[in-house]
């Protein structure tokens, strides 16, 4: 059973950064069944809380050689079922792989606590 919500598209907005902690080093199938990339989880970057707002990023490594534009694309992980995320691809990408951030910002009751 996965820790993020059943509609893919809505999970985005109850994911916490320690669900995805647990898969770092993990793959990720990113697409459609039959054109999926695969994607490696390589750094969770909480950038914790301030006047009620959480932010945090995904930092994901695909293959050099197939590009997945800024867009919306869905997320396959056999532990964490499927989530619809917004990717970029950003700066740091080189011959050996192409980086992604998925960001989240989201108003939260009382900021966690150092």
């Amino acid at each position: 059973m996965s820790d993020i919500a059943r509609d893919p598209m809505s999970a985005a907005g109850t994911i916490d950064p320690a669900v995805f902690r647990a898969h770092l080093d993990t793959t990720f199938r990113v697409g459609e069944d039959g054109d999926r990339v695969p994607l490696r989880l390589a750094e969770v970057n909480d950038g914790g809380s301030s006047h009620r707002v959480r932010r945090f990023s995904l930092f994901f490594h695909g293959p050099p050689d197939r590009l997945l534009p800024q867009g919306m694309y869905s997320f396959h992980h056999d532990a964490i079922d499927e989530i619809v995320l917004f990717i970029v691809p950003i700066v740091g990408s080189n011959a050996e792989r192409i980086v992604y951030e998925a960001c989240f910002t989201r108003m939260v009751e009382d900021p966690p606590q150092p």
